[in-house]
């Protein structure tokens, strides 16, 4: 029977918070679009968790209500009482991009009363927030959020500030506490406290330092939840951390996940980030040996057909000899041929919108020629945003978790979909900041 419902604002992350959730014993279901309310209803009478996958992240604010307005609304006649939007543990939005204080908008605009809680601590994933202000890990440094390398200098939405609060305060939502390190440690053996002393807020950042913080947390959040609906506008340290917790009371009576992958013969992966770290991977495959195709700006944006079979030959060619290939769009955030991109769109698209859908149309339609016509049993989908659009076009309906690469933070899924030739493949979404240079070859090789 269902216990709570999250919406992921993308695909990479809808899939992580799903496997924090499974890792506990908790079933886990995630849906890659918003299904009918009977097939939701369905599904709630089988799982502990069922999740929606979206694109909200990619959205300017006065197109996410069509987004999300009707996966909270199926939330709603479902009769949970925590709802929890999955946001990136490094919070990157911004006012015109992804408004997390949009997005809470619109649940208080269904729950009125409800407490708004604001949770980005993963400290498992190197992710902290100490007084209201964030922080993330790059390499083996902790940078404030402001001050690091990767998500000051981000493409699509730069983060120029990390207090939390004034962060979504821009976004038109401006929390009214916020719960410390300190208050955390107080009440670390009676978390029913904490949730005594908020129950009549209404909303707080919460601090997060050590997992213990994120449990007790949680913990707080979840006794709460009792007598009132919490909106947890969270990262996934949440999921891990409210499965701890269940576990520890002993509300989780199933035996936790083992997690163990086998090998594969060859693996594809496409990428659409265009972090630094998905740079140094894509370099890591090639070194490996992997095929190697760099998506031109001129093929992501056209649409002649002949433009999509030639890339599909040479893809086609390369997994048919066994070889494992790696497809990109980018190197880095200072890549040229995303400045090329821009510099062909109309003045009046939405540049983040347009160029991952136009990835998610490219790479669904290489991804179902691999799976049906190469022999390919296993792929990776790399980039928030291009994973979004790629799932939902691809024809998969939604997935579970098979197994999971924590110190990777990678977890390969297994695809739910109609389509037999689809159905019990496997995938990993990847985040543009997650997992180590050799990550490829681990979901190659096994663990």
């Amino acid at each position: 029977m269902i216990r709570l419902a999250f919406y992921g604002d993308d695909f990479t992350g809808a899939s992580d918070n799903a496997a924090q959730y499974a890792r506990h014993g908790l079933r886990t279901l995630l849906f890659f679009s918003n299904p009918s309310p009977e097939v939701l209803k369905k599904a709630a009478q089988s799982y502990d968790v069922i999740g929606i996958a979206g694109t909200a992240r990619s959205l300017p604010p006065e197109q996410m209500g069509d987004e999300l307005l009707p996966v909270l609304e199926n939330f709603q006649q479902l009769g949970v009482n925590f709802i929890h939007y999955k946001c990136c543990s490094t919070f990157d939005s911004s006012p015109s991009i992804g408004s997390l204080g949009e997005a809470i908008r619109l649940m208080r605009r269904l729950w009125p009363q409800s407490f708004v809680s604001v949770f980005s601590a993963t400290p498992e994933f190197g992710r902290y927030t100490l007084f209201g202000h964030h922080y993330a890990r790059a390499g083996n440094d902790i940078y404030r959020l402001d001050r690091h390398p990767v998500m000051s200098r981000h493409p699509v939405t730069p983060m120029h500030e990390s207090d939390l609060a004034k962060i979504l305060a821009a976004q038109g939502f401006e929390p009214k506490r916020l719960i410390d390190l300190r208050m955390l440690d107080d009440h670390e053996k009676n978390p029913t406290a904490l949730s005594s002393l908020i129950a009549n807020d209404d909303s707080a950042v919460f601090d997060g330092y050590t997992q213990q913080h994120v449990v007790t947390g949680a913990a707080s959040l979840w006794q709460l939840a009792r007598t009132r609906t919490v909106c947890a506008m969270a990262a996934q340290g949440l999921a891990h951390a409210l499965g701890t917790h269940l576990r520890e009371c002993n509300q989780i009576t199933a035996p936790e996940p083992t997690h163990t992958l086998a090998p594969v013969n060859n693996l594809l992966v496409l990428s659409g980030s265009c972090s630094a770290l998905s740079a140094a991977q894509i370099d890591w495959a090639i070194a490996a040996g992997f095929q190697e195709i760099r998506i031109t700006p001129e093929q992501l944006i056209s649409t002649d057909e002949r433009t999509f079979q030639l890339l599909e030959n040479q893809m086609l060619t390369a997994l048919s000899a066994g070889k494992s290939m790696v497809i990109y769009t980018a190197k880095g955030p200072d890549d040229q041929h995303l400045a090329a991109v821009l510099d062909q769109l109309p003045a009046n698209v939405s540049a983040p919108a347009f160029i991952a859908n136009r990835i998610g149309l490219l790479y669904s339609r290489l991804a179902h020629t691999a799976l049906a016509r190469a022999g390919l049993t296993r792929l990776v989908v790399a980039g928030g945003d291009s994973s979004s659009f790629t799932m939902r076009q691809l024809g998969a309906v939604a997935l579970e978790i098979k197994a999971s690469h924590f110190k990777q933070n990678a977890h390969v899924c297994t695809l739910i979909s109609n389509d037999p030739l689809i159905n019990g493949k496997e995938v990993l979404l990847k985040g543009g900041q997650v997992g180590a240079d050799d990550l490829y070859g681990c979901m190659l090789q096994g663990f």
